[in-house]
């Protein structure tokens, strides 16, 4: 309905722009014809303007004004032939019936058909008592008739033939957002010149609001992560600033506080002068996509048992360490005492909830800033940073403490103990893999030494 009084309003403003060229052309003619404006309906022109001005800028009545738009050009008509009597009045009605075609309502041609049969009897009248038309007037209304008929048959045809072709437009579009909304892609158009942006109902399932509540650039901003905001705003800088095509990533927040994962595409749109007028480009939903990557990236640094740092993650942020400068640094190379006999005598299952809960248990040990990870069976690796060889003993020596608390599975009472080798570096630096085996020296001269225990390596590398 709301769709209907808008189109409405829109051809009532192209109307009145017509209709002012039909006034200026009709009193252009009959100056022409005369050669003075003396004997014209100037009041008639400005009082129909300006009411039509003012009905069509209040937007109020929308059906109301397009009657108004009809009837106005007959008025206008109807007072020029008072003044002045000639046959180009006439064929200039002909022109305003035709322009009641712009509505592509058969019912306000036909509306407008009526007011032209009924101006041409009257002007056929006044005719014939001036003596201008004695004996035609038969005749003439003939062709009047036969005119008003072809104009009404065209009329209908034209209708029917371009409703048609918008139904078919508007089944494909309809096909076309059903197939957009079925794979998760939102197409949107942003037109430089109104500011206004156009999405597709899909909109709705990244954002929860409809396509009509999102016609801002600046609406659906608020909606991007605030992290994600600069990166937007450059991207559209891009497109206008530079005229390139743009490809980005990002998160839109759902009303209800969901986040969508996003991957915009923009392509700028010249006209044929080669001025920029819109944007144009799809979004489309890549939520599952990327929590599968995260989930892959993930598990591509970490244990799947433990949740701890593995290996590989241990060696990328030792090494950003030493490239950062950070300080000295502390390596432990912690090994579990007893932990096969525990596996033969309990089982892999209460192996695997043996090692969960020590692995929460060193977490509690170390700071935020240091790390810890899973080298794999009952080999842990522990990284302290900005430490001396005092702060090492000392976690050691809590690790140890920690661990000789008893543990519970199954109804199983489980004790570990652990063997720790400590590698200190004063200056940071060093290769890894040389730290972990000089670590690992120390662990074993500590099992040496009777387990449970810890030893300190300072040999330089």
């Amino acid at each position: 309905m709301m769709s209907r009084v808008h189109d409405v309003h829109s051809k009532n403003e192209v109307l009145l722009k017509i209709l002012c060229g039909f006034y200026l052309i009709s009193l252009g003619v009959h100056f022409i014809a005369r050669g003075d404006i003396s004997a014209l309906p100037l009041p008639v022109s400005v009082a129909l303007g300006s009411v039509l001005l003012l009905i069509v800028l209040g937007r109020r009545y929308p059906v109301l004004t397009m009657i108004s738009m009809v009837c106005s050009p007959y008025v206008f008509i109807l007072a020029l032939s008072a003044a002045y009597l000639s046959p180009y009045s006439f064929i200039l009605l002909s022109i305003a019936l035709l322009v009641s075609l712009i509505y592509l309502d058969i019912r306000i041609v036909l509306f407008s058909s009526l007011l032209y049969l009924s101006t041409a009897i009257y002007w056929f009248a006044v005719l014939r008592r001036a003596g201008m038309a004695a004996g035609s007037e038969h005749n003439n209304m003939i062709y009047v008739a036969m005119f008003v008929l072809y104009v009404v048959v065209f009329s209908w045809v034209l209708i029917h033939f371009i409703k048609g072709r918008w139904s078919k437009s508007e089944r494909g579009l309809t096909s076309i957002n059903h197939i957009l909304e079925s794979i998760d892609i939102t197409a949107w158009v942003y037109d430089l010149g109104s500011s206004q942006l156009i999405l597709s109902p899909g909109i709705r399932r990244l954002t929860g609001l409809p396509a009509e509540a999102l016609t801002d650039f600046r609406t659906l901003l608020k909606l991007v992560d605030p992290a994600d905001i600069p990166l937007v705003q450059h991207s559209q800088k891009e497109m206008i600033m530079r005229r390139k095509e743009v490809l980005l990533e990002c998160r839109l927040r759902h009303i209800d506080g969901e986040i969508y994962w996003v991957q915009v595409r923009g392509t700028p749109q010249l006209n044929e002068l080669g001025h920029l007028v819109q944007l144009e480009g799809v979004i489309i939903d890549i939520t599952d996509s990327k929590e599968r990557e995260e989930c892959m990236e993930y598990l591509a640094y970490h244990d799947d048992l433990t949740g701890l740092p593995n290996r590989a993650f241990f060696h990328m942020r030792l090494q950003q360490y030493i490239n950062e400068s950070v300080g000295s640094i502390a390596l432990m190379f912690i090994d579990l005492d007893n932990f096969k006999s525990i596996n033969d005598t309990y089982g892999h299952y209460a192996g695997d909830r043996l090692l969960q809960e020590i692995a929460r248990r060193l977490s509690r040990q170390i700071r935020e800033s240091d790390l810890i990870c899973r080298l794999g069976g009952d080999e842990f690796l522990i990284l302290l940073v900005n430490s001396d060889e005092n702060l090492a003993r000392k976690v050691a020596e809590r690790i140890n403490a920690s661990l000789s608390e008893p543990f519970h599975c199954n109804e199983h009472q489980l004790h570990a103990s652990a063997s720790i080798g400590i590698h200190y570096s004063p200056d940071g630096c060093g290769d890894l893999e040389q730290m972990i085996s000089k670590a690992d020296e120390a662990m074993y001269e500590a099992k040496r030494k009777g387990r449970c225990r810890y030893s300190v390596d300072q040999s330089p590398i």
